[in-house]
């Protein structure tokens, strides 16, 4: 070979070599990043919201990310699955715990191998979490009394003479998040002549919740109010009342529903004015942010080679909370979930159940 030929396979040789090295240099760092959001179960319309939003930030700042849970509320299970991803070293890692103290340890696990962890939904708040990222869960509780108290047309003690029997729903009695919005509650009707019952929990299951309400309106001739702190409360608070007056034991018009989240089921009843209000969560902003500062410490760790954490009260972003009324339905209707795409099919972000497992609900 001539020595022009060779010396054309070296200048040929140089430049591939500078486009490699060019292409490795220009990939955004954050490509191969992988990220989980590991919500309290799955299968619920609930948490559809906060999927879309994870994915909607995980395709556009091309980092891989999965929804995975639990068909059931179970905090056995959700250590496991946090686990794994622990194993498998993903970057970050955002929760909705089932248990605020039982995740303590599972996160300062994550912490020390250098996985970032974030908070949504419900947060764990005496944890090594970075941040929390949801409803001011208090807040919504308050704003939930206040609805209550204008439509019962409560007054203060001293004024009142007669005492409006309230019932209280929750789902897990560990729940962080609907104890946050049961204390805040009671915070706002204190005062006035509304009498609490003692707290039901329906156990984040759709049969449980209106069993517990069908109990209450049995046990309590002058129900006049339920308090319905998750996604499960109301629809079972309002098929309970209805089969109630379509029976004749109590009066059209007597008990009054406040329910929280706006699925399809929950809307239709306020629709038919069954549930006179439900208070709306920003639940895509939850996946969409949880995935944005996921990314953000995750990127800090690998530059510095750990976390900056944000101060205290610095570290919680309220992504809020609305009262959605009859007239306020049309704009809060959503399409139905879309079918998940199978694991093979799936690109920028996936979504999982643990193994052998059929999907079940499970909401907040």
């Amino acid at each position: 070979m001539s020595k022009v030929g060779v010396r054309v396979i070296g200048l040929v040789a140089v430049a591939a070599i500078i486009v490699v090295v060019v292409v490795l240099v220009s990939r955004p760092s954050s490509k191969e990043m992988r990220f989980a959001l590991v919500p309290k179960s799955v299968g619920h319309p609930y948490w559809e919201g906060v999927r879309e939003g994870m994915q909607e930030a995980a395709d556009r700042l091309r980092v891989k990310a999965e929804f995975h849970g639990h068909p059931k509320a179970l905090i056995e299970e959700q250590i496991k699955i946090i686990q794994d991803f622990i194993t498998q070293g993903y970057e970050g890692i955002g929760i909705s715990p089932n248990d605020p103290t039982a995740v303590k340890e599972i996160i300062k696990r994550a912490m020390d191998k250098g996985i970032a962890v974030v908070t949504f939904d419900s947060d764990s708040p005496d944890s090594e979490r970075l941040m929390y990222i949801g409803t001011d869960n208090r807040e919504a509780g308050r704003v939930g009394g206040r609805e209550m108290i204008r439509i019962l047309g409560a007054k203060p003690k001293a004024e009142a003479s007669e005492e409006l029997l309230v019932q209280i729903v929750g789902g897990s009695p560990s729940a962080w998040n609907l104890n946050e919005r049961i204390a805040g509650f009671k915070e706002a009707v204190a005062g006035h002549n509304i009498k609490l019952c003692d707290v039901l929990y329906n156990d984040e299951k759709p049969e449980t919740s209106l069993e517990v309400a069908q109990n209450s309106i049995t046990a309590n001739a002058n129900l006049r109010g339920f308090f319905c702190s998750n996604a499960f409360g109301g629809p079972g608070a309002a098929q309970a009342t209805e089969g109630a007056i379509e029976r004749g034991k109590v009066r059209r018009g007597q008990i009054h529903v406040v329910a929280f989240d706006t699925t399809e089921d929950i809307l239709n009843y306020v629709e038919k004015g069954v549930i006179d209000c439900t208070l709306a969560q920003q639940t895509r902003n939850m996946g969409k942010l949880s995935v944005e500062k996921l990314l953000e410490f995750a990127k800090q760790y690998k530059e510095q080679g750990k976390f900056t954490r944000p101060p205290k009260g610095k570290d919680i972003i309220d992504t809020g909370v609305s009262v959605v009324r009859a007239a306020d339905v049309k704009q809060y209707r959503t399409k139905a979930p879309q079918p998940q795409k199978a694991p093979e099919t799936q690109k920028a972000s996936e979504t999982r159940i643990a193994p052998g497992t059929q999907r079940a609900s499970g909401a907040n």
